[in-house]
């Protein structure tokens, strides 16, 4: 299957992986030892599954440059000495949180964790996909007294806009300076490092930075991209270029930082503003979020944050395409809707998240399952204490987050009313309205209320929206709402490639996992299941809080701002330590979309939104965070 390239590298690149905000990028990373032990937690998968899924191919290609261009880039910062170390050395990966990763059959470039490689184009010898593959984002690591430990289907502590940063700084030096291009050219082009293809891969490079500043900004004007590629093409170093690319540098400033970002903002640039160069479209990034843990999501009815979504293969296909999957949108092309997205790969990653078994049928998940509290590294729980936060639990929690998954009540039929297509039974997860829990409401109101331009993109698509599913048809204008153009333009994405493969019918329904495209907008919050809830910190949909204590406590009592990117666990707290450190993120819970207010335990003579209970003693916070170590 060919894409038209021509329209989906003008301006792409990963909505989740780039950043608008790139000016605290490199040279200030935190300091990363080397842990003395690494655990891995027992999670229901073998060896050989957690391999694959770090390094399963989604059909991505995140940072706009071929494996071949990636892995020769120096490490960002001009060395006067000679040669700097590589950009994709593990070590240097680790300080913006990768997890180093061997070389293995599953990972033969020794890749951190989350990193893929494609197959190569033989339309274009030496430009390899790499992307970025939805472990990057999903694999949790912790640290503690030299241990690190680690674990599967959790948020990740990575600052994707910081590596993002780093690469556009060291594209920016190597593209400037002659020395250090012919290093770059060295590696490239091995023997065939003419003095002619030297040039010509000059060219290439230039024009590909253009494309990177691009995105940094949104949009390069048109005449500007003329008066770039002229000087490009003629061999001249472009002034204009390096002036925008300083900019980009200099003066844009890092919001999001480490465990996070805006992917609901960032999916939307992606398709609806870079894919098709149409800037109008381009939104801010306001609602950062915490990566989320994705053990048992696969027997959801409603993922998302703000359960917006129904069917697993529309929430991955959509993150594929937010994570730089190349996609034709125009009405006009003959394969509109073609995409490098692999939907084999994403049905065997939602397999494999699932496991063989019927949940409820089985009383138990036997897919990717939560890492349990390893009191050998952590310190044993204090079971008296537990005992107590359990009746706790019941008490305060358990009204929206239900029982707790370790108990028979969790497993009542009334908790898991709605079944598939395949008649399996899934678990109903209750939405919050934000009137009621009273969190950030920014992540809620993108869905709900941001209208793009859809005109050209050919869509005249039948979805199911709301909570009853009911038909409704998604069609091209002016002002359309983003959440069901997102929803329908995935839907077709979807169906090219299963007309394009001779999918049949019932094979389809297998793949889509038994549900239909149903969309939703509500400005709600899903309260899920709190088995692993010790592994996950920083907490609220946002990470505006470090630690559990801190959720229990009254919002007057929470930090106003505290640092992320320690990799350090504080298991009295149960959260990472969150003091000052070099290169680590400033989190200011001042900031649009950083409100740490909701979802409070306090006095009931306040009058703040988000009150859902009264106020805890500091005996039955500490009984309750005892209690959540063990789920």
């Amino acid at each position: 299957m060919t894409i038209n390239r021509v329209v989906v590298n003008r301006l792409r690149l990963s909505a989740v992986v780039a950043s608008l905000t790139l000016a605290a990028c490199s040279s200030d990373l935190p300091d990363r030892e080397e842990p003395e032990n690494i655990v891995w937690l027992e999670q229901n998968w073998s060896e050989a599954q957690r391999q694959w899924f770090h390094h399963a191919d989604q059909g991505t290609e995140s940072f706009l440059i071929p494996l071949e261009w990636f892995t020769a880039l120096e490490q960002p910062g001009l060395n006067i000495f000679g040669a700097s170390e590589l950009l994709a050395d593990s070590n240097y990966l680790a300080e913006l949180g990768f997890i180093p990763d061997p070389v293995s059959s599953e990972n033969p470039h020794g890749l951190p964790v989350g990193f893929s490689v494609g197959q190569a184009d033989a339309a274009r010898p030496g430009h390899t996909p790499v992307g970025l593959t939805c472990a990057a984002c999903h694999t949790g690591h912790m640290t503690y007294q030299g241990t690190s430990l680690r674990y599967d289907g959790g948020p990740a502590m990575i600052a994707p806009d910081k590596l993002m940063g780093a690469l556009l700084r060291s594209m920016v030096e190597t593209n400037y300076n002659g020395r250090q291009f012919n290093r770059f050219a060295e590696k490239v082009l091995g023997e065939g490092n003419t003095e002619e293809a030297a040039e010509e891969l000059k060219k290439e490079f230039a024009a590909s930075l253009m494309r990177l500043i691009a995105f940094t900004f949104s949009a390069i004007e048109e005449q500007q991209q003329r008066t770039i590629l002229a000087d490009v093409e003629a061999g001249r170093s472009s002034s204009l270029l390096r002036a925008l690319a300083e900019s980009a540098r200099d003066t844009l400033q890092q919001i999001e930082g480490f465990a996070r970002t805006d992917a609901l903002t960032r999916i939307g640039n992606q398709v609806f503003a870079l894919d098709i160069n149409r800037p109008e479209n381009f939104a801010p990034v306001t609602a950062p979020v915490s990566f989320p843990q994705i053990w048992n999501s696969s027997w959801f009815v409603w993922v998302q944050y703000d359960g917006s979504i129904m069917q697993p293969m529309v929430r991955n296909a959509g993150e594929a395409l937010g994570v730089g999957a190349l996609i034709t949108l125009d009405a006009n092309a003959p394969d509109n809707f073609a995409s490098s997205v692999r939907m084999d790969t994403l049905h065997e990653i939602e397999s494999l998240l699932a496991g063989p078994d019927d949940a409820f049928a089985a009383q138990e998940f036997s897919g990717l399952r939560s890492p349990a509290w390893p009191e050998e590294i952590l310190g044993d729980i204090d079971t008296e204490l537990a005992t107590t936060g359990a009746q706790l639990y019941v008490q305060h929690c358990q009204s929206c987050h239900l029982p707790a998954p370790n108990t028979a009540a969790f497993w009542d039929v009334r908790h898991w009313s709605v079944t598939n297509d395949r008649g399996a039974r899934l678990l109903d997860v209750p939405l919050i309205p934000l009137a009621q829990i009273g969190t950030d409401p920014e992540q809620a109101a993108i869905l709900a209320r941001r209208n793009i331009n859809t005109t050209g993109l050919g869509l005249d698509t039948e979805v199911l929206a709301g909570e009853r599913c009911e038909p409704m048809r998604v069609r091209d204008a002016d002002s359309a709402s983003y959440a069901f153009s997102l929803g329908a333009t995935v839907q077709e994405v979807i169906s090219y490639w299963y007309d394009a493969n001779d999918i049949p019918a019932n094979e389809r329904e297998v793949l889509n996992g038994g549900l239909p495209n149903c969309l939703q907008a509500p400005e709600s919050y899903k309260a899920r299941p709190l088995n692993g809830i010790w592994a996950t910190s920083p907490y609220l949909h946002n990470g505006s809080v470090p630690n559990l204590y801190a959720l229990l406590s009254p919002v007057e009592e929470r930090p106003v701002q505290f640092h992320v990117g320690n990799l350090e666990f504080d298991p009295e707290n149960v959260g990472y330590e969150s003091g000052s450190g070099r290169g680590y993120f400033l989190f200011d819970t001042s900031k649009r979309g950083n409100s740490n207010s909701g979802h409070e335990f306090a006095d009931s003579s306040s009058d703040r939104a988000g009150i859902i209970g009264p106020r805890l003693e500091e005996d039955e916070r500490r009984a309750l965070v005892e209690y959540l170590k063990t789920l």
